[in-house]
């Protein structure tokens, strides 16, 4: 399996089937496929050079975090998610994060933080590109290394359980909502780390998620993505 050319990531040397899934999340975060859409096992595999099996274990995998739903005569499609959905799940993540944080400020060290710094610079970046599927995954790699860092597995697992689910739909949102304040939100948990504040990193990281949730139910309006294929 290769790149495509269009921005997907290329295969290395994983499980080839957590490629394919990479992949086709890449898809639906960029807008290849929409809210409604069908995925065609055989047609995936033939774009991508595989057989159906491990395309058939992406889409597994992704239905069981939420991004599509397989039916056993209709097959695969993309989920249409309500507004309300994501921002609960921000609301649980205002929670999760908050507790990482917590946990994690007294284990941050320098290197730490720099990695922070540079995830913080990254989402900057990409959001003056307007790429906004890169800049949603310099979020996520920078909440991640917070749950990481609080060396809690509950925590970690929990993040990794609902953070593809809204990051593959926030970049649905972002075109029509102003984010520059939200993005502006990490430098103030930075600072928090780097003052070893725990109280208030867990603070503004409540506080940063309860805006996201906020943006979810006030901007996503799955509605306006009509299905390719005219089905209502």
């Amino acid at each position: 399996m290769t790149d495509r050319g269009s921005g997907e990531p290329a295969i290395s040397g994983e499980l080839l089937s957590a490629s394919v899934k990479r992949v086709l999340q890449t898809r639906i975060m960029q807008g290849h496929y929409k809210p409604g859409d069908r995925i065609i096992e055989l047609q995936v595999a033939k774009e991508l050079g595989t057989s159906q099996s491990p395309v058939r274990e992406a889409l597994r995998d992704l239905a069981h975090i939420g991004i599509v739903t397989i039916h056993s005569r209709r097959g695969a499609r993309v989920r249409r998610p309500t507004g309300q959905e994501l921002a609960d799940i921000s609301l649980v993540r205002s929670e999760i994060d908050a507790l990482a944080a917590t946990i994690a400020t007294p284990l941050m060290d320098e290197s730490i933080l720099e990695q922070l710094r540079d995830a913080y610079a990254e989402m900057q970046r990409h959001r003056a590109d307007g790429d906004h599927v890169a800049m949603t995954q310099s979020d996520a790699r920078f909440h991640r290394l917070i749950a990481v860092t609080s060396q809690n597995k509950a925590i970690q697992h929990v993040f990794d359980q609902l953070e593809p689910f809204a990051r593959t739909f926030i970049t649905l949102t972002l075109p029509r909502a102003d984010i520059k304040s939200i993005i502006a939100e990490h430098a103030g948990i930075l600072e928090a780390f780097e003052a070893r504040d725990g109280a208030l990193a867990a603070s503004r990281a409540r506080s940063h998620q309860l805006n996201v949730s906020a943006l979810f139910r006030d901007h996503f309006e799955p509605g306006d993505l009509v299905r390719r294929d005219g089905e209502a």
